[in-house]
């Protein structure tokens, strides 16, 4: 493990490193500040975590950082390409990242803050900062079910790719594009995929609906709407729709594509203060919260409004933040 900065007081500390956390580290770099980024997982973890072969929405241009060109075969990158874009970045501009040591507290001290983390082997260590950017996201906290069953070893909140679920009983849990896109794959690939969803309509990008609804149309894909999922079983799962009937159906696997909710853990122990209706914090115009120094970037500004916060339009926020530490150092 890196530990850099370890034995020196930073300007900048960032909590997580995907891809709002590189651009503070390089628009920080730019203005001469000395900042680090810590990560419980390798850069840019949680994109690790998105399904082995998807290709992203947002075309190449709207997923550069900085300025710094994305190459790819097509117009939309795929996981692998941005992966390595990321790490490229991370070398090319010699940004300065603790992989594998995940941060458990942030405390307020004089000079700032004082940052504690532990690495794999449970070893302690402590980062002295005068600024800390949370850019955690929010892709490591599923939205629970809150059914029986839940914990059981064939439900998944995440997808990887169709082979592990070939010949057999696949529920895909939700409405939304990953769900729709999720079990056309797995009905490409062998699986025999039911769909259920708490309301009658996908919500999904525009050209996914007419491929997901003509599949389920013809019988393809089985598909329950208006439907809550009431348990999960070892061998079927039980639906239950509005008024109150129980539907029964067989299944080997669960994938639950119900979302996720922000960990704001670390921003309220320090007295942040969090929209409590959307799980937001609340941000001024330059991404600080109330607690001085103390800013946010990313997905986690998003709160459980998930879907209003990506890479493409919270790109800037790394910049924005660096030039108020800047000019509030200057006054």
């Amino acid at each position: 493990m890196n530990r850099y900065g370890l034995n020196k007081l930073l300007d900048v500390l960032c909590v997580g490193a995907g891809p709002a956390a590189l651009g503070v580290l390089h628009a920080a770099k730019e203005a001469g500040l000395d900042a680090i980024a810590i990560d419980k997982g390798p850069v840019c973890s949680a994109l690790c975590s998105h399904p082995t072969y998807m290709r992203w929405f947002s075309t190449a241009d709207k997923l550069e950082l900085a300025g710094f060109p994305l190459v790819t075969t097509e117009k939309n990158p795929t996981r692998q390409e941005y992966l390595k874009y990321c790490r490229t970045f991370v070398k090319y501009f010699d940004l300065k990242i603790v992989t594998y040591c995940e941060v458990t507290e942030v405390k307020e001290a004089a000079h700032g803050f004082d940052v504690v983390a532990k690495d794999l082997f449970d070893r302690e260590y402590a980062w002295r900062t005068r600024h800390v950017v949370m850019a955690t996201g929010f892709y490591d906290s599923p939205r629970p079910l809150g059914i029986p069953g839940e914990d059981l070893p064939k439900v998944s909140h995440r997808y990887t790719e169709a082979h592990w679920y070939a010949d057999h009983d696949v529920l895909v849990i939700g409405a939304g594009s990953s769900a729709a896109e999720i079990a056309l794959e797995l009905w490409r690939n062998g699986a025999r995929v039911t769909v259920a969803m708490r309301g009658d309509k996908f919500d999904t990008k525009y050209w996914i609906e007419p491929d997901i609804e003509n599949r389920i149309a013809e019988g393809s894909i089985a598909c329950h709407r208006n439907v809550d999922v009431a348990e999960i079983r070892p061998d079927d799962v039980v639906l239950r729709n509005g008024s109150g009937k129980d539907i029964v159906v067989p299944n080997d696997f669960v994938l639950a594509m119900t979302g996720y909710e922000p960990d704001t853990s670390l921003v309220e122990k320090l007295g942040a203060a969090i929209d409590k209706t959307c799980g937001k914090p609340v941000l001024d115009e330059h991404f600080e919260t109330n607690v001085p120094g103390l800013y946010v970037a990313g997905t986690l500004c998003a709160g459980q409004e998930s879907n209003i916060v990506f890479i493409e339009n919270s790109r800037d926020h790394g910049p924005a933040i660096v030039r108020h530490i800047v000019s509030s150092a200057a006054r």
